[in-house]
């Protein structure tokens, strides 16, 4: 897990202060060292979090004569066999990296070599061959990439806020990305809260020509259901046990200590489990919880890692977290409103405090039909429109941001939301279940759930890996029929069936069957009458000095107060945090300097 990256300049020279300004950026990625390689019109930058071939994995790297380098982000958790064919086929290995692999591959199969990869990735590749950049974000878009190409130069990064250390960077901002933001909590690729800089999307490649023509990107994957009515559920349950476990280990790959993330939860679970039976020694386990009860699940993460004899750490988060917001929003680089990144911060920190890698349960939901809103897009009455979908996903309304976007700025609001409208054409011959599936798996699950575990555990130097997050994975789900993960059990809907009748074999029916509480915040006693925030909150939103004010009626803001509506003070504090950091442009004095090594040829 590292940041990268990269700086082409078309008829100018990249001077090494640049590059190194953006590695130091990203300095929280890769806390065990950072290197450059430069260029007259060129550099590709590195920081490193070594978790395989921890001595010889230093990057940028190259191929055997130099003409390719690469820089790049994620674990290949199929490299070993990949290696295996490109030696049969002739490349030379000088390490044991994944790392190395991805140029190998490059060589023999271009661009498509993305095809070939098994894991969670973003890389830039220099060809001096082809005199150009190839960039690529894996199949879900796990791992993060940035670009912009203005002003003569195309840049490239793993967050935002190293792309701000450019004096070329673009700072005009996309009000219709802030608008999104309101909508959803989220802005989705290709967007960003910048209106000339780029996110690349998941499953997706680019080629940037050494003349500056940024080609636009490419997807080069996609997953479709089409179910299989031939097998029996007890033939889905040992399809499903046999190619989790596999997911599991095959996420195992490691040369350092390793962990779980653990909430009591179905998923992390059952990730758990499947670690315990893998591993010889005790699987170290992470949780938080809260004081307010009704939102911990510290209770089930227990008995989890009671049955499986984990190594088991918990923290308790309170309402003082939200002094980290600062702190959040200079790493999210733009407004984003899941307050749940709020915990995973602290699982984090806690967990990195004993391993530098850990295995979590996100993705089930999406994989195997668990979330609450998919129980209720099959009770609804009249037709299923993308319209009615969006009103389970959305947070403010169209009337609410109506009503709280001044009348100037009112051509900037969405009433359609293209990815979705997209995603729900290409499955309009699917179940309705696994419809919401395959919108969540294009929109919400890589812009919302995995932006935030990324960005979250990185601040952090962790690496999180995701089991169910996986091709193999997808594979086999988009193919179990929508009646094997949902069911009507006294009276109503019920998800994730396959996942809990594996459950079972090592739980307590009322643990696997339990009320979802989710990952949920208490915002609402946190923003409180009485809260210690409470007086912080209004002098925020409300001041006459609240830069909120530009863009939205305060006396809409105050009805949100006066209605205790939490999540959407949520993202308007978040947002006004955002809006104060952007006052000030980062430069390269403001992050600290580590003196990366530059790479020799």
């Amino acid at each position: 897990m590292c940041g990268i990256a990269a700086i082409l300049r078309l008829g100018g020279r990249v001077e090494q202060h640049e590059i190194t300004a953006m590695i130091d950026a990203q300095a929280h990625r890769g806390p065990d060292g950072g290197s450059l390689k430069l260029w007259d019109n060129c550099a590709l930058g590195h920081r490193r979090l070594s978790i395989i071939d921890l001595e010889r994995g230093t990057q940028p790297m190259c191929n055997e004569d130099e003409s390719i380098w690469i820089t790049y982000n994620g674990e290949i958790y199929n490299f070993r066999s990949l290696r295996d064919q490109l030696i049969q086929k002739g490349h030379l290995f000088k390490t044991q990296s994944d790392t190395e692999v991805i140029i190998h591959a490059y060589e023999e199969w271009g661009q498509d070599c993305v095809l070939k990869l098994r894991g969670m990735f973003a890389f830039c590749i220099l060809d001096e061959n082809r005199r150009q950049l190839f960039l690529a974000r894996d199949h879900f878009g796990i791992k993060p990439l940035y670009y912009f190409n203005w002003g003569g130069t195309f840049a490239c990064a793993s967050e935002l806020r190293s792309l701000r250390t450019l004096d070329a960077f673009p700072m005009a901002l996309d009000l219709s990305a802030l608008d999104q933001y309101l909508w959803l909590q989220y802005i989705p690729a290709p967007q960003t809260i910048f209106k000339r800089v780029k996110k690349l999307p998941p499953a997706h490649s680019m080629i940037v020509d050494f003349d500056g023509t940024a080609h636009d990107p490419v997807q080069y994957w996609d997953c479709c259901f089409a179910p299989d009515t031939t097998k029996t559920e007890s033939q889905w349950l040992e399809e499903v046990d046999s190619v989790l476990r596999d997911s599991v280990q095959s996420h195992l790959v490691a040369d350092v200590p390793f962990g779980a993330f653990l909430s009591g939860g179905i998923d992390s679970s059952m990730v758990t489990m499947y670690m315990s039976q893998l591993l010889e020694k005790p699987v170290k386990t992470f949780s938080i919880g809260f004081d307010e009860k009704s939102f911990s699940e510290l209770s089930y993460a227990r008995r989890v890692a009671e049955t499986l004899g984990t190594e088991h750490y918990e923290h308790i988060v309170r309402s003082d977290a939200l002094e980290i917001l600062p702190d959040l929003v200079s790493h999210y680089g733009e407004p984003f409103g899941d307050s749940s990144a709020i915990p995973t911060y602290y699982v984090s920190k806690l967990a990195r405090q004993h391993v530098p890698m850990v295995l979590s349960g996100d993705g089930g939901d999406e994989a195997f039909g668990g979330y609450h809103r998919y129980m209720g897009w099959l009770n609804v009455a009249e037709e299923r429109t993308v319209d009615r979908w969006l009103q389970f996903v959305q947070y403010l309304s169209l009337d609410w941001r109506k009503r709280l976007w001044r009348e100037d700025y009112h051509h900037v609001i969405a009433e359609q939301f293209p990815l979705a409208r997209q995603a729900f054409l290409q499955s309009q011959e699917c179940s309705p279940t696994h419809r919401a599936q395959d919108i969540d798996r294009r929109t919400y699950l890589p812009f919302d759930l995995l932006t935030k575990v990324d960005t979250a555990s990185m601040m952090h130097g962790l690496e999180v890996r995701t089991p169910f997050v996986d091709t193999r994975v997808w594979e086999l789900a988009s193919r179990i029929p929508e009646e094997m993960n949902v069911r009507m059990t006294q009276g109503k809907w019920e998800g994730k069936m396959l996942l809990k009748k594996l459950a079972e074999r090592q739980y307590a029916k009322d643990h696997v069957y339990r009320y979802k509480m989710g990952f949920g915040v208490p915002l609402e006693y946190w923003f409180g009458d009485r809260s210690a925030y409470r007086d912080e909150l209004e002098q925020r939103l409300l001041s006459s000095g609240s830069l909120l004010s530009e863009y939205f009626d305060p006396s809409v803001i105050k009805d949100m107060m006066d209605k205790k509506l939490s999540s959407y003070l949520w993202l308007l504090l978040f947002m006004d945090e955002w809006l104060r950091q952007f006052e000030t442009v980062p430069t390269s004095t403001q992050y600290p300097v580590h003196s990366p090594t530059l790479v020799a040829s």
